[in-house]
């Protein structure tokens, strides 16, 4: 437009007023140049001043409705974690809790009692938080023997007590168990019987009876072993004669010095068999163990020393001593695993070295899997191997055989 009115005025005006056109031309091409440039500013200003109303308008509706939607949303509740008051309490690694009663750790093994689901045993390695609302005897592995209220989560455990609150690694933890508990808590047994009867043209009678006893603390353990076999056959009078009796009876006392090493120091041994001439045979030993392996699954520990082994038969030959003794060697081993959830294998194997006159080599084997029928009951199947290297030959000249095998399947009761 400014072009437009300084070319109307510089050519359509007469040629005489050339300067005034000139002039007029001029002045009016400078004053529209600043008109339009006044006005494009006083536009483009408009324009911000009306995006940021927008923009502002746009955010602050963000805002709210960010604001409604967060209060509308649920909030992340916290962990939940019981307080120990009344009773102990364990979470697994699956998170469910597990409310009652902790019987004591060992071996990688807890033994919690609860009301609804009765007396379990749980590997070490699926415990993540434990908390007890009573006093503990807990076994630290380079530390010992320790005492005080007891908190275990993933990596740590908290023992506190009147004059100290201390954290340790949850991996030095040996053993522990309640504290000022009954001396009933502190025993685990199990029963197993075996029975078996015929008749007709056969009669036969037969059991065995094996009891596990077990007493744990924190940092000592005391075995007994029983295990007795009887078998009655018809002798063809009518009458049942006795062709089997033995009895076998063990029992140790071990000391946990660190997680895997412990010392025995007395460890007894009674055994009666005669049907292979054996009156008595009594072992008194001492001796040292280590764990192999303790991994929650699988158990293997070895022990063994030196012994003094004393022996008296039932008849020996003219002109031999009824009872003989000797010093020897002993050596124990226990095999336990899990082959599934429901079936375990277990392996003892006992084994003795003396002189010849008190049967030289002797072991003692029992192979065994047991079957989970409820809580605590269970099939037992055992394999027993009683071997005598240099049986002792009786008054009228026999010699019994060296070797007794036996299988055995019976229910079993643990408490």
């Amino acid at each position: 437009m400014s072009n437009q009115l300084f070319h109307y005025l510089y050519f359509r005006l007469p040629l005489n007023n050339m300067p005034i056109k000139l002039s007029a031309a001029i002045a009016i091409q400078l004053f529209l140049s600043v008109l339009f440039t006044v006005s494009a500013a006083e536009m483009s200003e408009t324009y911000s001043d009306s995006d940021v109303v927008q923009d502002t308008k746009d955010s602050q509706s963000d805002v709210e409705q960010t604001a409604a939607t967060n209060k509308s949303a649920p909030e992340v509740s916290k962990e939940w974690i019981p307080s120990a008051e009344k009773f102990d309490w364990i979470q697994l690694t699956s998170n469910e809790w597990l409310k009652g009663k902790i019987n004591g750790m060992y071996e990688d093994s807890l033994e919690f009692d609860s009301d609804k689901l009765d007396l379990l045993e749980i590997d070490w390695g699926d415990v993540r938080i434990l908390r007890s609302y009573r006093v503990s005897d807990v076994n630290l592995e380079d530390i010992g023997p320790t005492s005080g209220m007891l908190e275990v989560t993933d990596g740590k455990i908290r023992i506190s007590n009147d004059y100290e609150n201390k954290t340790y690694d949850r991996s030095s933890l040996i053993s522990f168990a309640p504290a000022g508990k009954k001396e009933l808590d502190l025993w685990s047994i199990k029963a197993t019987l075996s029975f078996d009867a015929k008749k007709g043209n056969t009669d036969q009678l037969d059991y065995t009876a094996k009891v596990n006893m077990k007493r744990r603390s924190s940092t000592t353990r005391f075995l007994l072993d029983y295990i007795g076999n009887i078998s009655k056959t018809n002798g063809g009078d009518g009458d049942l004669i006795e062709t089997i009796n033995n009895h076998r009876l063990n029992a140790s006392y071990d000391y946990y010095k660190t997680r895997y090493f412990f010392y025995t120091p007395v460890y007894v041994e009674y055994y009666r068999d005669p049907f292979s001439n054996i009156d008595s045979k009594i072992t008194l030993a001492t001796g040292l163990g280590y764990t192999l392996i303790d991994d929650g699954v699988t158990e293997l520990s070895l022990s063994g020393g030196p012994a003094f082994v004393k022996t008296k038969f039932i008849s020996v030959a003219s002109g031999e001593s009824n009872v003989e003794s000797s010093p020897g060697l002993w050596l124990k081993t226990n095999y336990d695993t899990e082959l599934t959830n429901t079936i375990d294998f277990i392996a003892k194997y006992n084994m003795q070295f003396s002189n010849k006159e008190t049967g030289g080599y002797t072991h003692h084997i029992i192979l065994t899997l047991n079957n989970e029928i409820t809580g605590a009951l269970d099939f037992d199947t055992s394999f027993i191997w009683d071997r005598i290297t240099h049986p002792t030959e009786a008054a009228d000249g026999t010699v019994p055989f060296p070797d007794d095998y036996r299988i055995t399947v019976g229910i079993s009761y643990t408490y």
